[in-house]
Formats: structure tokens, sequence, C-alpha cells
């Protein structure tokens, strides 16, 4: 069981603050009951919408990419474009790396 705030945010719809306000103004629904409260407990399998829109939680996400030279492998880099820079269609916000190459590999 997690929090409909925090299963909202690690869904993409929102900073817990944004999804807070989604939820106490009604437009949260879980198994078609209106939820107006952040702290509500709820799981994977119950039937949760936001706008009408039904959510499908995936706890991971992954993305294979071939690695263009001269983008690094970091998630974050105030310098350079990282690999993760290159995901447009993300919808989490706590994607990462995994295994290094160098910059022109």
């Amino acid at each position: 069981m997690v929090r409909i705030d925090k299963y909202l945010a690690d869904m993409g719809k929102g900073t817990r603050t944004e999804v807070k306000k989604y939820i106490k103004s009604g437009r949260v629904r879980v198994d078609g009951n209106v939820v107006q409260r952040p702290e509500t407990k709820v799981s994977p399998e119950q039937i949760i919408t936001l706008d009408g829109e039904q959510l499908v939680y995936e706890e991971f996400q992954y993305y294979l990419m071939n690695k263009p030279a001269g983008i690094i492998s970091a998630s974050d880099d105030t310098r350079q474009k990282t690999v993760v820079d290159l995901i447009s269609d993300r919808g989490r916000r706590n994607l990462f790396p995994v295994g290094r190459l160098d910059k022109d590999t």
C-alpha cells in the first residue's frame, strides 16, 4: 500500500504538491470513488483515475539506448547533455543510467 499522492507523483503526474491539489479538488478517483485526502492508501490493483484517465502503475521503467558519442552517461549535468536528457517522453523523474561509457564511446 502506498499513499495516493506518492503514487500519482511516481507515475509522473506532477510533484507531490501538485498532485495534492488535484486530490483535494476532487479530480482523483479510486475504484470509482472520489478521494480527497492525500494520505489515502492505495494498492496498484485498484482502479485509479485522474481526470477520468485510468493510470496503470509501473514499479519500474526500463529504456534500452544506443548512446551516441558526445553524450555522457549520467542522470544530471549542468554543463553537458546526458543520456537521460535524450528521453523526451519520460514521465518519471527518478530515471538513472545503469552502466558507464566514456563520453565519446
